[in-house]
């Protein structure tokens, strides 16, 4: 199938093998050429020193392979509840999370990535990763005096993103403020400052009781800089207990997903993001879980051909 949207793809490295070469090697099997990279070889990116990280380059420009992003977890553990107003950049728990992103942003430069992922901060009262949790319509609300406060930090954090001629891509997490499409798009709204793109994730969106498509998509449509690629299924409605599937095996719409990207001009990277593994019993193995989902993945594009709703 010759396809642009297909040829847009890449994979998360660290879903599929925490051995970079094992990954790359995925990748070149499978037909893609962009990767992005949270973690590789036994630590996070941002424990790698340059020397390691121009290793990295190196086997990524041998393999015929580019870096899309950096995956930094930025901000996903900060909470804004005991800040005040207008001290969100002087709080030492902010400050340390900015050393993490200018270490994020020093592996970009290396590895040649556009973007540079962060998080909207960690939500008070969340436990855990939130599964299971509530799952409110849009994600629930974002009080005014929170968003405030999101948006004074985010625009200190996308400066510093600017200044290295990067963009910092916020991605929705149902741990975070920004969960879903909407709530990702009314932070980079209050945010202001250009840097700030947005990482879209439909299955986080679902799991934090969005409808991704169309719903958070078209809220989120002018901001998106990349996507990820996961799928879903609610366990109990009751709890909020959601599990990761392989995609289309889940319930989010790929099909229309992918038809609206072509419809609306979409010419950014796609990046599958495993997330789910195989049953118990069955071969563990993260590269066959990531096989099964990008034959799923490859199932949505033919049959999003036919156009989006």
């Amino acid at each position: 199938m010759s396809d642009a949207l297909l040829a847009a793809f890449g994979i998360c490295a660290e879903e599929v093998h925490p051995e970079l070469d094992a990954a790359l090697a995925f990748a070149r099997e499978i037909g893609v050429r962009q990767v992005e990279i949270l973690a590789f070889d036994g630590k996070p990116v941002v424990e790698h020193g340059a020397a390691a990280l121009r290793e990295a380059r190196r086997r990524l420009d041998a393999a015929g392979l580019t870096c899309s992003g950096v995956g930094s977890l930025c901000l996903k553990p900060t909470l804004l509840g005991g800040i005040a107003a207008g001290q969100v950049t002087r709080d030492p728990a902010f400050r340390a999370e900015m050393e993490v992103l200018r270490a994020s942003i020093s592996a970009a430069e290396i590895l040649g990535a556009p973007i540079v992922r962060t998080f909207g901060f960690r939500r008070d009262g969340m436990v855990d990763m939130g599964n299971p949790g509530p799952r409110l319509p849009r994600g629930g609300e974002i009080p005014a005096p929170i968003l405030e406060k999101i948006a004074e930090g985010l625009r200190h954090a996308a400066a510093l993103a600017s200044a290295a001629g990067l963009v910092l891509g916020l991605e929705n997490v149902r741990s975070c403020w920004a969960n879903t499409g909407h709530n990702a798009a009314a932070v980079i709204a209050a945010t202001g400052h250009p840097a700030l793109r947005a990482i879209w994730d439909p299955g986080n969106d679902y799991v934090s009781g969005g409808v991704p498509y169309p719903d958070g998509y078209t809220a989120l449509r002018p901001h998106i800089c990349h996507l990820h690629v996961k799928d879903a299924r609610v366990v109990d409605a009751a709890s909020g207990l959601t599990a990761w599937e392989a995609v289309g095996r889940g319930e989010l719409d790929y099909t229309a997903q992918f038809a609206a990207l072509r419809r609306d001009g979409y010419t950014g990277t796609l990046s599958l993001e495993t997330h789910w593994r195989l049953p118990a019993g069955r071969e563990p193995h993260r590269v066959e879980a990531s096989r099964l989902s990008f034959e799923g993945i490859r199932a949505a594009l033919d049959a999003s051909l036919g156009g989006a709703p």
